[in-house]
């Protein structure tokens, strides 16, 4: 196996000085492709390779190797410098040859096990009912598994005490339950990324959109978020977003979609900033 590095490795220090880490999506692909690679050889890796979105391949040391639970293992993840709740979470894969009822075509069922958020709530072009599993990190499974064997494969995704971490990240609010998201665009986490607090941003309009709100209310803040919920219980929290420094962002994206009313609330110092 190759053991290139990515351009952007953990390892690596970035132009800021912090370490960049890895998506869940990229430790799923991780542990999807070992936990095939056992099914299909016999034996589980100590440690695999994926390719990222950009073609760069990394290679990561596998975990939670139990000889009794076959074809299920685990990447540690590594968030890098940045603060995210998921750092350190053993994003786990499960795998088995599928039976018949998978759907021609798709080689590959894609399953969310416990710690794995369920979509309940249209507007994140995500199935309601399914696993909170985007479409990137879903691919990059889906390559993974096919990188070890062509046959049909159910691959389960777990994140053991994911419950726990989504409660501190805004997926009850977008209607996911149960666990967190498998996330990432690029594979790679970039320390305290704007653009992906204006991703989530986006993210939220768009789902109070898709259940018909007419108003949001955009807090820059978590205590004017708390304040506004406290104001106006008559709103469903998905009504609410706390938009940070990306007002205009967010005043662009619900004008976009039709959506009427907008209340903005901020302290007086960050509102004059």
């Amino acid at each position: 196996m190759s053991t290139s590095e990515p351009e952007l490795s953990p390892d690596v220090a970035n132009a800021t000085g912090l370490r960049t880490g890895w998506t869940t999506g990229t430790c799923a692909s991780a542990a999807a492709k070992a936990a095939t690679a056992w099914l299909v050889h016999g034996a589980p890796p100590t440690e695999v390779e994926v390719r990222l979105p950009d073609d760069t391949r990394v290679t990561f040391p596998t975990a939670d190797i139990d000889p009794t639970h076959p074809y299920r293992i685990a990447i540690v993840k590594d968030a890098g410098d940045d603060p995210d709740c998921t750092d350190g979470a053993h994003i786990t894969a499960e795998v088995q040859w599928a039976d018949d009822s998978y759907e021609a075509g798709d080689d590959v069922t894609l399953l969310g096990g416990t710690g794995v958020g369920q979509v309940t709530k249209p507007g994140l072009g995500l199935d309601v009912g399914g696993p909170a599993i985007n479409p990137v990190p879903a691919r990059m499974i889906r390559q993974a598994i096919a990188e070890v064997t062509p046959l049909p494969i159910t691959c389960t995704i777990s994140v053991p005490g994911g419950e726990q971490m989504a409660a501190k990240t805004s997926n009850a609010r977008l209607g996911i339950v149960g666990g967190i998201s498998i996330l990432g665009t690029t594979g790679i986490v970039k320390p305290f990324s704007t653009a992906s607090y204006r991703a989530s941003v986006v993210q939220q309009i768009d789902v109070a959109a898709a259940q018909g709100k007419d108003t949001v209310v955009l807090a820059t803040g978590s205590r004017s978020d708390d304040w506004a919920q406290a104001t106006w219980p008559e709103l469903e929290p998905v009504s609410f977003v706390e938009v940070g420094d990306f007002t205009g962002i967010a005043l662009r994206r619900a004008a976009g979609h039709g959506i009427e009313h907008v209340r903005f609330v901020g302290m007086a110092g960050k509102i004059a900033k």
